[in-house]
């Protein structure tokens, strides 16, 4: 049967691995960024091209 003081270290380390996973689950993952930043680079890019398109046809025409 395990003693108290192993109870005590094992109920530490525990609290460590919780503090370590709680710091862990406050950082913004990296893929946030990218799911949040490629739709508005996808936009950005087709609103600049489409912008491109219809000044090369006014001045063509």
């Amino acid at each position: 049967m395990p003693t108290p003081r192993s109870y005590q270290a094992s109920i530490e380390q525990l609290h460590q691995e919780v503090e370590a996973l709680a710091e862990e689950m406050r950082r913004p993952a990296p893929a946030t960024f990218r799911v949040t930043f490629l739709p508005f680079s996808i936009g950005a890019a087709f609103a600049l091209t489409l912008f491109a398109v219809v000044a090369f046809v006014a001045r063509h025409v």
